[in-house]
């Protein structure tokens, strides 16, 4: 069924999938580095790049971007790369999502890594093209090519001619079908496009409403389809009676497979489709009702002294113990939390004769082609994606779950279905976020200096949370989710340091959320640094610093300057109260956040006032880009410690509108001021998760310096507040 495509890419099918048939001037290379196995998780390499760039008869450049578009903004910092090194402008450059028959698998959109990841494979195919097309320019003017000189959108000879992309490309066409890589992209103190501050082109049309999604897109002979779903989870179908729902006018299908768990419905509007399910009588097996955040306890095996996977050890903990003279030990928990994107998931299928399309947003296009083959018995070759821009991801859309629900309809009737989720749907038959559930203990010296770190935690898996059972067993018990231990590793480095951490499964689907682990493991980490800061009775930021070790500079110029921009250190009215945090995201991106919370007694509110970030992910392409994922973060952060969690009941979610997941609104949003530091040597890293991780610690760390309360559990309420105490 997974068939493995040629090794090397066929150069003809290659130019009418792009739609450039016969004519422009396209790089390729063989390309068996550039197809992985699906799901897709291989890293690109510099080979990767030369299918995504050609250059068009008319000399506009044509890119094939290999990130998926949910408002994140890859797309325009990777078009600032090809245009630096193609040297045109913003307006040159058509910036094309493609369909899955178009160019090789690239890895899913997902871990902040659009840039730090596609930089360099794609400024070294640009390169490469434009050293080719610079060639054959000094063909076409008889001079060897050093004696080309880059002009804007071409090339000028020693005369000063300048000759044009469309003109040195011609109608004849012009591909190279193999490269050594040996150009060299521009040098940082050559760019004049890295670097500046473009602006998103699909903006106008997001605000004015035209831009298109999934949900926008019209097939010709389209019915509409929906699928009944399982009122708890883990619940099984018994039966299902669908008589009355066939005999509704306008019905074209009910669909069941009961072995299957499924139950679908097509019909010729979309206006019948809750009335038609409803006439659907299906008795399901329920599981025994449980509150599944109860499962995620850290305190058993702490003291059972029993955890799965360990993640870091070095020293001796009892040795670390013996030189402390002071002890603390603390849980902090954080709950499940839904991915709550503006736009709910869609996908218009059209499977027949032997041929499947699906239009529909998801993370990984490749991922949904795989899928949905396994659904309808296709080979890959005969199944084309057509992925389009997301109103939202966070992790919450690798799968597209409704291209699967459509294709399966969509055979059953021999005709295009759209299947579209509802609010409803989305919050509920989506997967989670899971919750932590963390154990600490520390000591310090009279000097206070960390001398041991003890680090247990219990959590569920994320990037294994959507395998199936039984394979799920056997990866939960020996290998360990790098999802899950996101962020565990402390930054700091006492001599003796222990981190471990156990796989629970239950009955609620727990997949990639933003950061995945990074949030919860640094709210816990930089939690119980303030607290051994405060045992210690020092300053904060000067703990942090004294016990960074000497190689973590950047993560101490990243506290100083937010410490700087925040006027740490100055004292504040009461009931005011400055937190602050950091973290080094993915071991590469270093981020730190003050906090300035108020407390109202009166009107029993916490309020956060403002937000300061600093973060260095080294060069950066687009500061506009970086500034707005920051403050996304920031946000994010500030719903995460003061309003999010999933309520369940009997195995349910017992929510299923913004109406009951309460997240930050526009009233509640802090004012956020950012700095960015720019080492000059350092390859972009990535930022779309990165400056979320400290946030909550911050804010909770905040609050205790403005009540002496300390909240060791997400999310923090004023009505857990108590009348200070010590710590």
């Amino acid at each position: 069924m997974n068939q493995q495509p040629n090794s090397t890419l066929n150069r003809r099918a290659f130019l009418v999938r792009t739609g450039w048939l016969a004519a422009g001037t396209t790089v390729l290379t063989g390309c068996s580095s550039i197809i992985p196995a699906l799901p897709s998780t291989k890293d690109p390499v510099a080979e990767d790049g030369l299918a995504w760039i050609q250059i068009m008869p008319d000399g506009r450049v044509r890119f094939y971007c290999p990130r998926m578009e949910m408002g994140q903004g890859a797309p325009l910092g990777l078009t600032q790369i090809v245009a630096e090194e193609l040297n045109v402008g913003q307006e040159a450059i058509d910036c094309i999502t493609p369909a899955t028959d178009q160019v090789p698998p690239f890895k899913m959109t997902v871990g902040s890594e659009g840039v730090s990841q596609f930089a360099e494979p794609l400024a070294r195919a640009s390169a490469q093209l434009r050293e080719a097309l610079r060639a054959r320019a000094a063909g076409k003017l008889g001079v060897p090519p050093a004696k080309v000189a880059d002009a804007t959108g071409g090339f000028a000879g020693p005369d000063g001619s300048v000759l044009a992309y469309g003109t040195i490309a011609g109608q004849s066409g012009f591909s190279i079908l193999e490269a050594d890589m040996s150009a060299k992209p521009k040098p940082a103190d050559r760019h004049h496009t890295v670097g500046q501050r473009w602006r998103h082109p699909d903006l106008q049309a997001i605000v004015t409403g035209q831009m298109t999604y999934s949900r926008d897109i019209v097939v010709e002979g389209m019915a509409y389809g929906d699928v009944l779903r399982p009122p708890a989870f883990g619940a099984e179908l018994l039966r299902a009676d669908a008589d009355k729902a066939r005999a509704m006018e306008g019905v074209v299908a009910v669909v069941i497979d009961e072995g299957d768990n499924f139950v679908g419905i097509v019909t010729e509007n979309p206006f019948i489709l809750d009335a038609a399910l409803h006439a659907i009588q299906a008795d399901w097996s329920r599981p025994a009702a449980a509150d599944p955040v109860q499962t995620l306890d850290a305190d058993k095996p702490w003291d059972e002294d029993d955890f799965e996977h360990e993640i870091l050890s070095d020293g001796s903990i009892q040795a670390g113990r013996d030189e402390a003279t002071d002890h603390l030990s603390h849980r902090y928990d954080t709950p499940f939390a839904a991915h709550a994107a503006m736009e709910p998931r869609a996908a218009i299928a059209k499977v027949s004769g032997g041929k499947a399309e699906i239009w529909c947003g998801s993370q990984d296009p490749y991922f949904v082609r795989g899928r949905v083959c396994r659904v309808v018995g296709l080979d890959e070759d005969d199944v084309v994606v057509h992925p389009h821009r997301m109103g939202g991801g966070f992790g919450g859309r690798v799968p597209c779950q409704a291209s699967e629900e459509a294709a399966r309809l969509s055979a059953a009737v021999g005709r295009p279905v759209r299947v579209q989720w509802d609010r409803e749907t989305e919050f509920r038959h989506n997967y989670f976020q899971p919750a932590f559930s963390h154990r600490i203990a520390a000591g310090i010296d009279g000097s206070g200096r960390i001398r041991y770190w003890d680090h247990g935690f219990v959590s569920s898996p994320i990037i294994f949370g959507l395998v199936p059972k039984p394979l799920s067993y056997i990866l939960d018990l020996f290998v360990a989710d790098e999802g899950t231990a996101r962020g565990a590793t402390l930054p700091y480095a006492p001599p003796s340091r222990r981190v471990r951490y156990s796989d629970v499964r239950t009955q609620v689907p727990t997949g990639s959320w933003r950061g995945l682990g990074a949030a919860p493991n640094t709210f816990a980490i930089e939690s119980m640094v303030d607290e051994l800061a405060a045992e210690a009775r020092m300053d904060p930021l000067a703990f942090r610093l004294q016990n960074l070790p000497k190689d973590q500079g950047r993560l101490a110029a990243v506290l100083q300057t937010v410490a700087r921009d925040a006027d740490w250190g100055r004292p504040q009215p009461a009931s005011i109260g400055m937190g602050i945090a950091g973290a080094i995201y993915k071991g590469e991106t270093y981020a730190a956040i003050v906090a300035k919370v108020s407390v109202d007694r009166a009107a029993e509110t916490i309020r956060v006032n403002h937000v300061w970030c600093a973060q260095d992910c080294g060069r950066v392409v687009n500061p506009d880009q970086v500034e707005s994922q920051i403050a996304g973060n920031i946000a994010w952060g500030c719903s995460m410690a003061l309003k999010e969690q999933v309520p369940f009941d009997g195995g349910q979610l017992d929510v299923s509108n913004f109406d009951g997941y309460d997240v930050l609104r526009h009233d509640d949003a802090p004012n956020i001021s950012i700095t960015l530091i720019d080492p000059a040597k350092a390859a972009p890293s990535g930022v779309g998760e990165s400056a979320f991780g400290p946030v909550a610690a911050a804010i909770a760390n905040a609050v205790f310096a403005a009540t002496g309360h300390r909240f060791r559990k997400l999310p923090i309420t004023y009505d857990d507040i108590v009348p200070a105490t010590a710590s």
